[in-house]
């Protein structure tokens, strides 16, 4: 899978115990808008990253398994994030 870029604005933050969850307003509302961060990338950006902040993600689609009640197991993507950059 190749990597690409989404643009947008950081709408709402949740950080606990290691883990931070960012949703953003992408420019392009069919890119992703919340993603996952942890281990360095989100030790990096914990305490500087805001709401309000126009940001650039760098991610990759990669396969995730998805496991629906009614029908089983499937395959789907899901962004895996590769860096973010806060653009001000």
């Amino acid at each position: 899978m190749t990597a690409r870029t989404v643009r947008g604005t950081v709408e709402f933050i949740w950080d606990d115990a290691g883990h931070m969850l960012v949703t953003m307003d992408p420019e392009d509302p069919a890119d992703p808008h919340t993603f996952e961060l942890g281990g360095p990338l989100r030790d990096r950006l914990a305490g500087s990253l805001e709401q309000g902040d126009r940001v650039e993600v760098d991610i990759e689609a990669v396969p995730h398994e998805v496991l629906d009640p009614d029908s089983g197991p499937s395959e789907s993507l899901r962004a895996e994030v590769l860096d973010v950059r806060v653009v001000r």
